[in-house]
């Protein structure tokens, strides 16, 4: 295999320097992947993680520099980070992190609602017993997180709870899910940071879902997952 070679970093201009060097900021590149492919899930990372925030600009050239790669693959990440709705590109090539404006907070919240009562309404057969485990485990890892204060780790348990069953039901809009999901991360964790901590109430409405699953409910499970969105949607705007 072809081992790429990174340039030596060029000499101090004065300008403020990358915030993060390349192996820190770009885990994604050595794990064999494409450039443009390494890119698109360091800096998709970069933007939930709040390293990026809304509004902020994101300068491809520096971004390449940080990463020793060219800026061509890092536009084209950055092209397919905007299709996905993370950033808005100006034809003189600005590249800007996207917010959420009150109004699309509730537009994407029923979505996401409407996306994921269609999974469960389709997968009948297709939640296993492994899957139940695992969704058991998470809801657990989130109680644990929440009794630490660890709002970031909480958080991260969620949003694999969302996707764990679903992505095997329905792909298609588990990946659509999951875009909506992402790109609410930066605003669902300052709401939390705001509540004080990882909220109860998305822990006793996800218990809700999963005691309809644990008895094959499906319906109500659906019913349930839309009240968790609508609630949520709910909160999100409250504190926003």
């Amino acid at each position: 295999m072809r081992t790429r070679q990174r340039p030596a970093p060029p000499p101090s201009s004065g300008k403020s320097a990358p915030r993060e060097g390349g192996d820190g900021f770009f885990p994604a590149l050595a794990q064999h992947q494409t450039l443009e492919e390494s890119a698109y899930q360091d800096l998709r990372r970069a933007i939930v993680e709040g390293r990026f925030a809304p509004g902020e600009r994101i300068v491809a050239a520096t971004v390449a520099a940080a990463a020793g790669i060219s800026r061509i693959p890092v536009m084209q990440a950055l092209r397919r980070l905007e299709a996905d709705g993370f950033v808005r590109i100006t034809p003189h090539k600005d590249v800007v992190v996207l917010g959420w404006a009150r109004g699309e907070i509730r537009e994407r919240f029923l979505l996401m609602a409407a996306l994921e009562v269609l999974c469960l309404r389709e997968p009948e057969g297709k939640i296993t017993p492994e899957i139940h485990a695992r969704l058991r485990a998470l809801q657990k890892e989130m109680v644990t997180a929440r009794a630490q204060k660890d709002m970031a780790r909480a958080a991260v348990a969620a949003g694999s709870i969302t996707c764990c069953g679903r992505r095997r039901a329905c792909p298609r809009c588990s990946a659509s899910c999951e875009n909506l999901w992402d790109r609410g991360e930066y605003y669902r964790l300052l709401m939390h940071a705001r509540r004080g901590g990882f909220a109860g109430e998305s822990l006793n409405e996800h218990e809700m879902i999963l005691k309809a699953l644990d008895s094959g409910r499906l319906d109500c499970a659906a019913k349930a997952v839309e009240y968790h969105r609508l609630a949520a949607m709910e909160r999100l705007e409250q504190t926003s």
